[in-house]
């Protein structure tokens, strides 16, 4: 055992010596309670007066004396021990619920303070705020030594706190844990050592998890969430009881709820991000109002690198950041340059969330879950054992907005050493919100074999037409179009309160044919006219060729630009396989854009009025989907497979570096007569670009 390690147990067993017996007084009621300013759940509390819960859409019959269970899942066993379900009793009303809340209390604290489970902080805090938010309720009119063995408890478990924090709880679980500690402040405020402890704690506890922007560190919009109510409880504790508020609490409760306020979606709701789900809009709302009266939206989250486009109804939200630092890294997907997409208060497409149950957890962090592009056997960061994240791409972001249209450049290496190559996206958002475009590129990769995914929210219903994809809402009716080969497969979406099936749509690129190789076995005279043969057959193709998919300019700086010489992302050709037109047709279609376009040229330019059908193809005239009916691998197989291809892909990965760099080394020459050592070789394929238009309302 480590001496920090003994020193903790020492402490923590000193501060449970039960009061009670010796000299000090312990009063029989508490100088001040508090009020929880957030609402119950009836339907839970009518459950528990029958010896149920009721937690994550699940039923479990409540054993008498048993706060603890090796099946149970993480997150019910903290619920269950932080005693926040008394706000459901109290919100039932009824006698049979005091009774019940003022029994389960009694059975805690009948516990000998040894034996209680009070290694968590964060669970204890929460246990000691929810005792004195609800004490006029069950402990009020309660005989004499229920109240004197409560209040003994509150000072036990309070003292608990202060001798495992700092190190006992990290993120918003540590403000959790001081809330406590402030809440037993308060109510016993002859006992100064708690209210010490507690304005020596919070200030590191507060810059430690929050950025300058206000953003929480782990860059998960459900911890934004949790954080901003914890520090608005404290603030209204404070306030309540009239004690000074410390600086960095205020401070960063003012920059965080802007902060928050971005990260919904029009319907009130969390964006899906690393771990986040979208959460009831109500409460959200409620948490809000209650940590700052402006109704102030953050315009930037430059720390945490979350980008917000917003146009006529439509609503885009991208994660262009990393995974976050070391120690806040657990709840951090493999979702970068991923968005979301909403039209008025419905949302389009989505990311596949987060769950709690066994395995899923670990799935959905995958780029799989994400709508962004991915590849079948490699990850853009490596996770470890811990889940924390052992590898980390580097993201870049350019962003950039004129008369209600706005462009995002995204970049991130986390395919480069793999032979991915960068993964490149680049979105439109047009004027009014009528149309979304985009383009995926690999510059620099190797690797066709990856795939773009659109996961659709599950109220979004989809049809296959000759032009592309019809996405129907309540409201309104999208057009999906893409160049690239578009299957429709299923997807699941946990971002709700309970796991739903739904689809996605998924883009592969399209490949050149390849043409066959000589033999290199044959004989002199048969090996030269097999060369021949060869060039002959494949002349037309180097014809075909003459503009190769590498002509593509690189528009990582469009934003900086002012004139280009030529258009980098032209209209589309007519015929599938030629991917670019040539230099002259790029500098006239330049020319011919509006002027206040010019420094945007990379990304299309906004399409015709949304009732014009016919109009609307000319941005993505190619639309490749399969008409095979054949079984494809569901969502769950796809994502739980991902865990299992992992070891297998770093072995096979490892063999490809060693052959690549292999293949550099030997100087091999071209057989083709016709071909051009000093010209550029192609790439593997061709960008893949997507348009999502607003077809009627």
């Amino acid at each position: 055992m480590s001496l920090r390690r003994w020193t903790r147990d020492a402490r923590l067993t000193l501060a449970m010596r039960n009061p009670l017996g010796g000299f000090g007084r312990v009063p029989s009621t508490p100088a001040q309670t508090l009020r929880d300013p957030w609402p119950g759940n009836p339907t839970v509390g009518e459950r528990f007066v029958r010896n149920q819960t009721l937690f994550d859409g699940t039923t479990r019959h409540l054993q008498h004396g048993q706060w603890d269970n090796p099946s149970w899942p993480e997150a019910y066993r903290r619920w269950l021990q932080s005693f926040e379900w008394l706000r459901d009793l109290r919100e039932l009303g009824a006698e049979s619920a005091r009774i019940k809340a003022r029994s389960l209390v009694a059975t805690w604290v009948s516990i000998p303070g040894p034996e209680r489970p009070v290694s968590d902080p964060a669970i204890t805090g929460a246990r000691l705020a929810s005792w004195l938010s609800y004490y006029e309720f069950f402990a009020a009119a309660a005989d004499e030594h229920f109240r004197q063995s409560l209040m003994a408890a509150l000072i036990m478990e309070g003292r608990s706190i202060m001798a495992l924090m700092p190190e006992g709880a990290d993120n918003w679980h540590a403000l959790t844990a001081l809330k406590g500690l402030l809440a037993v402040a308060v109510a016993l405020p002859e006992q100064q050592d708690f209210l010490h402890r507690y304005l020596k704690l919070i200030d590191a506890a507060i810059t430690q998890q929050f950025l300058p922007d206000g953003s929480h560190i782990t860059r998960n919009p459900e911890n934004q969430l949790q954080a901003v109510r914890e520090m608005a409880e404290m603030l209204s504790i404070l306030q309540t009881s009239r004690l000074p508020l410390p600086t960095a609490l205020m401070e960063t409760a003012n920059r965080a709820a802007p902060v928050l306020r971005a990260m919904r979606h029009s319907d009130g709701g969390l964006m899906v991000f690393n771990g986040s789900t979208e959460r009831d809009p109500n409460w959200v709302e409620h948490v809000l109002s209650r940590a700052s009266r402006s109704r102030v939206m953050a315009a930037s989250q430059p720390e945490s690198g979350y980008v917000r486009l917003a146009s006529g109804r439509t609503l885009l939200l991208a994660d262009a950041g990393t995974a976050p630092p070391a120690g806040h890294d657990t709840t951090a997907h493999a979702g970068m340059l991923s968005f979301e997409f909403s039209s008025g208060k419905q949302r389009i497409i989505v990311n596949c969330g987060s769950s709690s149950q066994p395995g899923w957890s670990q799935a959905l962090r995958h780029a799989a879950a994400h709508s962004v592009l991915e590849f079948k056997d490699l990850s853009p960061l490596d996770l470890t054992a811990a889940g924390g994240v052992a590898r980390r791409p580097k993201v870049t972001r350019n962003n950039a907005s004129l008369d209600g249209a706005h462009w995002l450049y995204m970049t991130h290496d986390g395919y480069s050493k793999q032979g991915g190559g960068t993964y490149t996206r680049q979105i439109y958002l047009g004027r009014e919100g009528q149309t979304l475009r985009g383009e995926e590129t690999l510059p620099g990769g190797t690797r066709t074999d990856f795939c773009v995914r659109f996961h659709l929210h599950p109220d979004v219903t989809i049809e296959q037409t000759e032009n592309g994809f019809l996405l129907y809402t309540e409201e309104e009716s999208w057009l999906f179009q893409s160049d690239a080969h578009a299957t429709i497969e299923e997807s699941v979406y946990l971002g709700g309160t309970h796991r739903a099936s739904t689809y996605q749509i998924v883009l592969t690129p399209l490949l050149p044919p390849v043409a066959e190789e000589a033999d290199p076995v044959a004989d002199s005279e048969e090996h030269v006219s097999a060369q021949d043969e060869t060039a002959y057959n494949e002349a037309p193709c180097d014809a075909e060729q003459e503009h190769p998919v590498s002509d593509y300019q690189d528009v990582s700086q469009f934003v900086h630009h002012d004139t280009p010489d030529h258009d980098p992302y032209p209209a589309y050709p007519e015929e599938p396989q030629h991917f670019e037109p040539a230099a002259e047709d790029q500098h006239t279609t330049f020319q011919q854009a509006e002027a206040e376009e010019d420094d945007y040229a990379p990304i299309p330019r906004d399409p015709p009025p949304a009732d014009s059908i016919p109009t609307l193809l000319a941005g993505v005239t190619h639309l490749h989907y399969s008409t095979s009916h054949a079984r494809t691998a569901s969502m769950a197989e796809t994502l739980f497979a991902e865990q299992a291809r992992a070891e297998e892909a770093a072995a096979r990965q490892a063999r490809r570096v060693e052959e690549a760099r292999a293949a550099a080394a030997e100087d091999v020459s071209s057989p083709l007569p016709f071909a051009h050592p000093t010209q550029p070789q192609p790439l593997p394929c061709p960008p893949i670009r997507w348009a999502l238009s607003l077809v009627s309302e």
